[in-house]
């Protein structure tokens, strides 16, 4: 007996329907968890806003910072994949190229189906942004100052001041560049004013000084991490978990402490000072740092960058605790090292470069980079033996000592009042000034990115 005509055709659909929901029956069983990829690939990918300048370069921003709490508790690392704006992110997500994102900007409601939130860790507001250039800044979002406007299409702005009431915006002319390209031009005087969240501006005019933060439009937004809306939620819930313990321990509010600390510290006006002793000081330095440094295997940039957070360039500089000269060491420190005239700037820079060369090596090579790098800046400011204090508390904490995100955080607590706090900012000055270096010299041609 023959088998019906039908009964092939029934077959042949039943085929191709399963196999065009093979992707969806996969995503519903597959043979690894998203969690279980992210530990075994030992990284977590995350999309971050791009920033050509040095926010992602150097400075650890409470969002960076996060990150890398959450997968210190996964024991993996980071994998920063830079995006140019919010829809970017967006995409990443949806194609599975990145893990978790963070805007670092509220994105409102409405999101996309395949998106999905995390719990909100921080919250931020709108404002105008213009060049100093601009003598009529506006100071609320009328049809006209909207016109003053050029916003970016791809970072939400337009969408989430509509929505909460604002509808002149709309009237805004809209680029397809993102947020912080439009700073830029701002800053360079091709557009008169945009639209920013405040941290996006007071990163910015860490390089582009002449930008200035107007008036808050529309509500305050809250920020958080965005993740695939999948059936495997196993990351998913490690993200929920993780920012409710990090609140209730008081991580958070610690982190933002420590962030809101270094930036009232590092402002503007010093990086400007930085600007001009490039021109003014360095060009008579330069070829010891680069000497120095190519001698000891050293980048001279962050030679350059230690010698100006310690002493500004200054070959007769002194400290009430009797460090002298350009890399301000102690007498006993330079005469091991072969210096014998502090105030010799030639002298000096080998010394100190020779020393912190040393200082590195004694690390060891089971400290990874860059964490041996920053620990070490460390130990050029407090000494060999007040890192290994730092260290040996952040084991008792069950800690890893060989992270500098982990001996970053217990240190304030090591000294009383301000004196905690030297090391950090020392270390993360020193950061921020060899970004800068790095910016202006890059290597083959390239902007150098210093790992976080």
């Amino acid at each position: 007996m023959g088998l019906p005509e039908w009964w092939g055709a029934g077959l042949v659909a039943a085929l191709l329907a399963m196999l065009f929901q093979w992707p969806d029956l996969a995503e519903r069983y597959p043979s690894a968890s998203q969690l279980e990829r992210v530990q075994r690939a030992g990284t977590v990918r995350a999309a971050v806003p791009l920033d050509p300048g040095i926010d992602q370069a150097a400075f650890k921003d409470l969002h960076h910072a996060l990150l890398r709490e959450f997968a210190n508790r996964l024991d993996v690392t980071v994998t920063l994949v830079p995006a140019p704006s919010q829809v970017a992110m967006f995409d990443m997500l949806r194609r599975g190229e990145v893990d978790v994102a963070v805007p670092a900007r509220p994105v409102g409601d409405g999101l996309p189906d395949y998106l999905r939130a995390a719990p909100t860790y921080y919250e931020s507001q709108t404002h105008f942004v213009c060049s100093s250039a601009v003598r009529r800044r506006p100071r609320e979002l009328t049809p006209s100052a909207a016109r003053q406007l050029r916003v970016s299409s791809s970072d939400g702005y337009v969408q989430r001041l509509v929505a909460a009431g604002e509808p002149p915006v709309a009237l805004a002319p809209r680029s397809p560049l993102g947020t912080v390209r439009l700073l830029e031009q701002v800053a360079a005087g091709e557009i008169p004013c945009t639209l920013a969240q405040r941290d996006e501006v007071e990163r910015a005019r860490q390089r582009m000084p002449s930008l200035r933060l107007g008036e808050a439009v529309g509500p305050v937004g809250s920020i958080g991490w965005l993740m695939r809306n999948t059936h495997d939620e196993s990351l998913a819930r490690q993200v929920d978990r993780f920012f409710v313990q990090a609140r209730k321990s008081g991580l958070l509010a610690q982190l933002r402490k420590q962030e809101h600390g270094l930036r009232r510290r590092f402002d503007v006006v010093d990086l400007e000072g930085f600007r001009r002793a490039m021109e003014t000081k360095l060009p008579r330095f330069e070829a010891d740092f680069r000497r120095a440094a190519a001698e000891h295997g050293v980048d001279w940039r962050l030679v350059a960058a230690l010698a100006y957070q310690e002493s500004r360039w200054n070959p007769r500089a002194e400290s009430p605790r009797g460090a002298r000269g350009l890399m301000m060491l102690i007498s006993a420190t330079a005469r091991s090292m072969g210096a014998h005239d502090r105030f010799d700037a030639s002298a000096s820079i080998a010394a100190g470069t020779r020393y912190l060369a040393w200082l590195h090596e004694q690390l060891g090579d089971e400290v990874a980079e860059p964490d041996r790098t920053w620990l070490t800046l460390a130990a050029y400011n407090i000494g060999p033996g007040g890192l290994a204090r730092a260290r040996r508390h952040v084991v008792k904490q069950g800690g890893n000592p060989n992270r500098w995100p982990e001996v970053r955080r217990v240190l304030p607590s090591l000294q009383p009042g301000a004196r905690g706090w030297e090391p950090v900012f020392h270390v993360e000055s020193v950061r921020r000034y060899f970004a800068l270096l790095s910016s202006v010299d890059p290597v083959d041609g390239r902007l150098v990115l210093v790992d976080l």
